[in-house]
């Protein structure tokens, strides 16, 4: 979750109908007065279209995928498929997009398809909505809640002791990052050097200043390396000096055991809230603390703005927990980038009809670099021939191209092909690859738990969807969708979610709204071990034994792991503490009880 309030609400999207017309209403307040919306499922790329005085055509695309890049190739390709009218393209999303994305962004578009881009990342749409056009956010409700935008208007106040200040040296971020996401899921206001406020509100430029004026109380980590840094020394100065006037305003947290004589006579007179060995223990003795002196909590929904995940303060366990991600390492990359050329350009319908069984990225209508060489129907139909390769590995670009991101699609477009292979099948309309009807026996996969368990879980279904007393049926089917990065390795790694297409009975994708209704009624009740459990099931059929291998010529070879990776967190969750609301079902039976034949879930045996 984003450390701001608006950042939040945008990373929430679920209602892309309301995103586009969030969008329309702030590019008409940005410039294009006379925006004309399209959207719909068959926008052909274009979420809207404007047209200037002097006949320059601007196009609008909007996402909330966090792939953006991705989605920005994808929409620029099917604008120019369609031969629609454009000089610009202006691109809209939630994502993240950092300086050389940006810049990669605008040259690949230029040069592809000779277009200006213009980007909105979610940091600039932030400035827009929290600076130049707030009003417009009551609009949209269904993005910014009432309740978010009260609690904003909370952090406009001025000269009122509302905060929680941590005072802290960098050897203890760990602890202080903890006590911030865990004071502020308990409704505090925090500011806290290294998240700044999760609330919203800007982090004070003047910390002295702050504390005077706008701290409500200040929360000084004491261990043996803070005695010595003067900033933080003269944090808790101040903080001592005000609490002759505000009884408890210093709130002292032992990080670990200090020596006596090393303490001025003030601080030896302070009352310490333990942390050196239990900090679930240490975090109750200080909420309490904190309501016994009156710190005031402003935030009515702290829990989901400190991540809308976090634990309960008294589930903390101190034996360490295997944690599963849905990463997956890759294990082998071809140590080179091929180049492919033409004799004549080939047609854009063509290309697309390419990749769905060979993985590559056309430098131009000639020009194409790929991992492996292309099935022998494409050589022959096109003349392609070998022109040259590239060792990739040290090199920043490839073509032109950032190699970073060129080895990203790569991948991307090869485990596509894989899924192609595999009998998936793909939804022009909804542009996801899925299991259809009949791909495996009784639409079940066998799948392996980490733990060693076997279980089985299905592809596909039909499911009946009650509303308003009438009930229709609808059919499911499970689908992978996949994004390579460098984030989580210093090697590149395959982020696995798993989607749901939804049509209906006679397999015909069902509009935006409708699809969004079904699967919510679908999903609803799935957590992570459900989600999970299909992410697993989804790898393992895709590999051969432990590996999904792309390529049959060995040097060539894509090796991605089939497992995802595992991490163990040092602390695990006490789940006898738990609410019977927070358990997360995992190795039961899910059936329902008024439709047995929809049965869901999965049969697990040891």
């Amino acid at each position: 979750m984003g450390a701001n309030l608006t950042i939040y609400c945008l990373q929430q999207v679920t209602d892309y109908a309301e995103f586009e017309r969030l969008c329309h209403d702030l590019m008409s307040l940005v410039g294009y007065a006379s925006i004309e919306p399209l959207g719909g499922f068959k926008d052909r790329g274009r979420d809207a279209v404007h047209v200037s005085i002097s006949d320059e055509t601007t196009v609008f695309a909007y996402s909330v995928q966090e792939d953006w890049r991705a989605k920005l190739a994808e929409d620029a390709e099917k604008i120019y498929k369609h031969g629609h009218t454009c000089n610009k393209l202006v691109f809209v999303t939630t994502a993240e997009i950092t300086t050389g994305e940006r810049d990669e962004a605008i040259g690949s578009i230029n040069e592809q398809y000779k277009w200006g881009l213009e980007l909105y990342s979610l940091e600039r749409l932030r400035n827009l909505l929290d600076t130049q056009f707030p009003h417009i956010k009551v609009n949209h409700p269904q993005i910014f809640p009432p309740e978010f935008l009260a609690i904003q208007a909370q952090m406009k106040r001025v000269e009122q002791r509302d905060y929680l200040f941590i005072s802290y040296v960098p050897e203890d971020t760990i602890l202080a990052e903890w006590l911030a996401r865990k004071l502020t899921a308990e409704g505090y206001l925090v500011w806290c050097e290294c998240l700044g406020s999760l609330s919203g509100e800007k982090y004070p430029d003047d910390i002295d200043d702050a504390i005077q004026r706008h701290v409500s109380h200040v929360i000084a980590l004491y261990s043996q390396v803070s005695l010595n840094n003067p900033d933080i020394t003269r944090q808790r100065a101040i903080a001592l000096g005000l609490g002759k006037q505000i009884p408890g305003f210093l709130v002292a947290l032992r990080v670990e055991q200090l020596s006596v004589e090393k303490l001025d006579q003030a601080t030896r007179q302070l009352i310490f809230v333990p942390f050196e060995t239990n900090w679930a223990e240490g975090l109750q003795l200080l909420l309490d603390k904190l309501k016994a002196v009156g710190c005031p909590k402003l935030l009515p929904n702290g829990r989901g703005i400190a991540a809308g995940a976090f634990l309960e303060k008294d589930v903390l366990s101190e034996n360490a927990e295997m944690v599963v991600t849905n990463y997956l390492q890759i294990r082998g990359l071809p140590d080179v980038i091929l180049r492919f050329k033409s004799r004549q350009a080939i047609p854009r319908e063509k290309l697309d009809e390419m990749k769905l069984e060979w993985s590559f990225r056309e430098v131009n209508e000639k020009v194409l670099l790929s991992f492996h060489y292309p099935p022998q129907s494409f050589v022959s139909a096109f003349q392609l021939k070998s022109a040259g390769q590239v060792l990739w590995r040290g090199s920043d670009k490839v073509g032109g191209i950032l190699t970073k991101n060129l080895v990203s699609e790569l991948i991307r477009k090869a485990l596509i092909v894989k899924c192609l292979q595999k009998g998936l099948q793909h939804c022009q309309l909804t542009g996801m690859y899925y299991f259809p009807f009949g791909l495996v026996p009784g639409d079940k996969i066998r799948y392996r738990w980490p733990n060693g368990k076997t279980a089985s879980i299905n592809t596909t279904g039909e499911r009946k969807y009650s509303r308003g007393g009438r009930g229709e049926r609808y059919r499911y089917y499970l689908s992978p969708n996949f994004y390579v990065n460098q984030d989580l390795l210093d090697d590149f790694a395959v982020l696995v979610r798993v989607r749901v297409r939804i049509t209906d009975t006679g397999g015909v994708a069902l509009s935006a709204h409708k699809a969004n209704s079904r699967r919510k009624d679908l999903c609803g009740d799935w957590w992570n071990g459900e989600w999970l459990s299909r992410m697993l099931a989804i790898c393992q059929y895709l590999a051969d034994n432990e590996n999904i291998v792309i390529g049959t010529q060995q040097s060539k070879q894509i090796i991605i792991a089939a497992e995802p990776l595992s991490l163990v967190a040092p602390k695990g969750v006490n789940e006898t503490a738990l609410s019977r609301s927070s358990y997360e079902r995992e190795d039961i039976l899910f059936v329902r009880e008024d439709d047995e034949e929809d049965f869901e879930g999965e049969e697990v045996a040891e």
